[in-house]
């Protein structure tokens, strides 16, 4: 029989094995041409700023949400979970912290605000392109380490000109508080659309939904999508995003997904005629198997996407592979990433060789930031859950090339093979 290794997740939805004690480790500088790439991105006729505190960043963390401002280029990340992985266990904490990484001059910068959304993770995200603002919605967050959790459904706007929050005050009928809902902007009908989610507030275990919702960003009224056709099954650690004037989801899982099976099916729904219909994906399917907490951002290439990275519900579990989605739904898997090499022996019993790595890749990471800058034709990469904890490094990928370069290197979350740790005795001490 086949064991899973998603089946060794703890309850609280621990993605990764363990940890030494959660605490930061220093940073790995970036390559060379990291570095020339980031001065690269700075004005020719424009120096870049200095960095006053090299040594400045956010602690490792999943369950953030982010942006590129598409004018600057800057990575945005607001609130997810910083709490540290102790015995392949996770202990949420949750904050409210707002950080913003210049990648012209390598360098992380605390933003702090009086007025901003109460600490949180897991909540849905989009970049209002016609604002250029970051949105959030919902998300939840929990004092203790037991209990119940409190599910959101506010909303809060992120102006990244000003830097500053403000919530925005809806009417209408709202959404039902959630955490692992998707949102993505639909530019057309200026509007915020959620999909799906969880509504349990329970720990132990899932409510998935699978309704869809707008909020009109000029009025900021909600309202519930009367959509047509045969919606997905209900979900939660889905991705999404737009393409082709769709929202485009796919994966995540039911409310089986602390084990799985996952799921690897993919729908649209047309956002002007709220006409929902399944993607047959072709090509290398097997490779995509069921995943959860994944992200799916376009390439700008039409209807193209990738997909980047997750957790499968299989034997490796955390992944950093890529694949191209062509507007037919061909997938191609343009990157392998790690292999599994020495299966795991029992709950948070991975040997040193657990997996073949690809030094190219990021170490294999879920929950993670995507975000388009779309100026430079890239993708944006922070943070995550990985089989040694939570991540804090930054990376790029090449839109047309998928190719990865770090931006920014940190030792959090990283496997012994990648931190350059000698004498482990398992995969990540």
């Amino acid at each position: 029989m086949k064991t899973y290794r998603a089946l060794l997740l703890a309850p609280l939805f621990a993605l990764a094995a363990c940890t030494d004690d959660g605490a930061a480790t220093a940073d790995v500088p970036a390559t060379a041409d990291a570095a020339r790439d980031a001065a690269a991105d700075a004005p020719a006729d424009v120096q870049p700023a200095r960095c006053e505190s090299p040594s400045l960043q956010p602690a490792a963390r999943g369950d953030s949400a982010g942006a590129v401002d598409p004018v600057t280029g800057a990575l945005w990340v607001f609130g997810g979970d910083t709490g540290p992985t102790v015995n392949c266990r996770t202990t949420p904490e949750f904050n409210n912290d707002l950080w913003r990484f210049d990648p012209a001059i390598n360098c992380w910068q605390q933003v702090m605000r009086e007025t901003a959304p109460s600490p949180r993770a897991r909540m849905a995200y989009a970049l209002d392109t016609r604002r250029r603002q970051l949105v959030i919605f919902g998300g939840r967050f929990r004092a203790g380490t037991t209990g119940n959790y409190t599910n959101y459904n506010d909303v809060w706007a992120l102006d990244l000109a000003t830097e500053t929050w403000r919530r925005i005050e809806v009417s209408g009928d709202a959404p039902t508080a959630r955490s692992n809902a998707t949102a993505v902007y639909d530019p057309t009908a200026d509007a915020l659309v959620i999909f799906g989610g969880n509504t349990s507030a329970n720990g132990l275990t899932f409510t998935p939904r699978n309704d869809t919702w707008a909020l009109d960003l000029a009025t900021s009224t909600w309202r519930r999508v009367t959509t047509t056709g045969s919606p997905p099954t209900t979900r939660l650690f889905h991705a999404a995003t737009v393409a082709g004037g769709a929202m485009v989801i796919t994966g995540g899982g039911g409310a089986d997904a602390f084990t799985g099976p996952f799921y690897s099916d993919a729908a649209r729904l047309d956002l002007a005629t709220g006409a929902w219909s399944s993607v047959t994906l072709t090509g290398d399917t097997t490779a995509l198997a069921g995943r959860i907490s994944a992200s799916l951002v376009p390439t700008g290439n039409g209807a193209e996407l990738m997909l980047v990275g997750g957790h499968d519900d299989g034997a490796l579990g955390n992944r950093n592979d890529v694949f191209r989605w062509s507007a037919s739904g061909e997938l191609t898997q343009v990157s392998a990433g790690d292999e599994l090499n020495a299966p795991s022996s029992g709950f948070c019993m991975f040997p040193a060789d657990f997996a073949t790595q690809d030094a190219m890749s990021p170490e294999r990471r879920s929950a993670f930031v995507l975000a388009v800058d779309p100026a430079r034709n890239r993708a944006i990469l922070y943070g995550g859950k990985t089989d040694c904890g939570l991540a804090a490094d930054v990376w790029s990928l090449d839109l047309r090339t998928a190719a990865w370069r770090t931006l920014r290197g940190a030792t959090d979350g990283l496997s012994c093979q990648r931190s350059g740790r000698e004498n482990c005795r398992s995969l990540c001490n």
